[in-house]
């Protein structure tokens, strides 16, 4: 049995390069990322045409170094008899795995054959396909291979950032409801470093579907909502005093656990880890995620009932591992002793619909209610543009009002003068009866007045005539003038003519 691992094993050495690279696949895609920008961090980055190590890629954990811990004899019958294996020693198996993890020699073919890559659906064959076609997604995915695993030198390198491109944009061409989203490419990830690139996509495909893992990335991400809803629900009943806490402090799983099932715990955890979780992921579904967020923060109790909201948020995203001093494969035993019943995860998503439902008619009511206050808004609007009219009609009746009062005041001031005038008037009738006595005086004046008047009339008249003489007078003056300068002329003619 030992000889089928050996060949298994040399098998997979010869057909490698690093991370599995099938590069006449690779080249016949029509479709390769040209643009790529890498880092200035030499420590992190590799050359456009460099060779990568086989063991500084794929890094064994510490206690599968040495091959005398591996049950080969194990990992003979698994390989040489999967199907049946699986079905008679399924709890066996589950064991071995969750307990010891898949030899790292291993992974590239036991991945497989847990998920069934390379089945009748010929998606390996879709993949290459999908390689020569565009995707609307392919900036994007650019744009974030550089933060994709950063420190790996494979993925910094143009080799290993072209293979990430290529599985990821294939899976957004494949799942248009998903599309692309950048947790994916930390799950592809891992893959990657074990299998082919159409391999890799294959387990992909068959990882996201099958370990109920794809509805986390579909744009209105129900299903990590309900991740952490149920997770919220385990640390309650597990760890109530880091429940209370977060909830005195103000945090919610969404700040930091999100990430752990988005990108199954692979954005912070050492790739050695990831790898461990991928085989527990493998052998018992997307529930162990919860055992080991659990224990994870299990192991930093201590620290994290110390914290108030600010420490908390940054120790949660950055310091969880730093209490293992190194050991962080003490976190996957760790996990293996907390017990989640499947029911308990059941009544969870249960409670999680209900109040989902409850929401959504909240939801409907406060939709109503705020169509209802819009509509009331909407009506105060038209009854204040009512009272601003009624105001501005009130205010220009008060202005008539004073007019008509101004208005009033001068008429009474007027039938005041007319009343003083009348009585003017009446004191002045009641004198009437003393001077009709002067009465025939006045008319003696007026006869003398009006022989004054014909007297004048007659001088004008005479004065008239005088003036009209005296121009006679005048022009007859003005005759003899020009007669007697003639004359003169003419004396003076005749003198000369008689001296001469």
């Amino acid at each position: 049995m030992t000889t089928i691992v050996h060949s298994v094993i040399n098998k997979e050495n010869k057909s490698t390069t690093g991370a599995y690279i099938n590069k006449q696949r690779i080249q016949s895609s029509s479709n390769t990322i040209s643009d790529i920008t890498f880092s200035d961090d030499d420590d992190s980055t590799c050359s456009f045409d460099s060779l990568l190590d086989d063991k500084l890629l794929l890094t064994p954990p510490l206690e599968e170094t040495i091959e005398e811990q591996v049950d080969w004899e194990f990992w003979s019958k698994v390989i040489s008899n999967f199907n049946q294996f699986s079905q008679s020693e399924t709890k066996h198996l589950s064991t071995q795995i969750v307990q010891h993890g898949i030899p790292s020699a291993l992974r590239g073919t036991v991945w497989p054959l847990l998920t069934k890559t390379g089945g009748d659906e010929g998606l390996q064959d879709v993949y290459i396909e999908l390689l020569k076609q565009e995707s609307v997604y392919e900036k994007a995915i650019t744009r974030d291979l550089h933060r994709t695993f950063p420190h790996h030198p494979y993925f910094q390198s143009y080799q290993g950032q072209e293979s990430l491109f290529n599985v990821v944009k294939a899976y957004s061409l494949y799942d248009p409801e998903v599309g692309y989203c950048q947790g994916l490419a930390f799950v592809a990830g891992p893959l990657l470093l074990n299998m082919p690139e159409e391999e890799a996509f294959d387990a992909l495909v068959r990882l996201l579907q099958k370990y109920e893992i794809r509805g986390q990335f579909t744009p209105q991400l129900d299903l990590l909502i309900l991740r952490l809803y149920q997770f919220d629900g385990l640390l309650q009943d597990y760890l109530p005093h880091i429940y209370r806490h977060f909830n005195e402090q103000g945090i919610r799983s969404n700040m930091y656990a999100s990430q752990w099932f988005l990108t199954l715990f692979a954005y912070k955890f050492p790739l050695e880890i990831v790898y461990r979780i991928y085989d527990t992921l493998f052998a018992e579904g997307i529930h162990c995620l919860f055992r080991i967020g659990l224990a994870l923060l299990a192991k930093n109790q201590v620290n994290i009932l110390s914290l108030d909201f600010d420490h908390l948020v940054t120790f949660l995203k950055d310091d969880l591992l730093d209490v293992y001093d190194g050991h962080v494969t003490d976190l996957l035993h760790e996990a293996c002793q907390i017990k989640i019943a499947k029911k308990r995860l059941e009544k969870l998503a249960k409670d999680f619909s209900i109040e989902s439902i409850k929401a959504d008619n909240e939801a409907c009511l406060i939709a109503s209610f705020k169509k209802q206050n819009k509509q009331l808004d909407q009506h105060y609007k038209t009854l204040f543009d009512q009272h601003q009219s009624v105001q501005r009609e009130h205010a220009q009746v008060a202005e008539e009002l004073d007019v008509k009062k101004k208005e009033w005041v001068r008429v009474s001031d007027e039938n005041d003068a007319l009343r003083h005038q009348a009585n003017d008037l009446r004191r002045l009738i009641q004198t009437i009866p003393g001077t009709m006595e002067s009465q025939s005086d006045l008319q003696t004046l007026c006869e003398q007045n009006q022989v004054l008047t014909e007297q004048h009339a007659q001088l004008q008249d005479q004065l008239a005539d005088m003036e009209n003489v005296l121009i006679e007078i005048k022009m007859k003056y003005a005759l003899s003038e020009s007669e007697r300068e003639r004359l003169n002329q003419r004396l003076i003619e005749v003198k000369k003519w008689m001296n001469s």
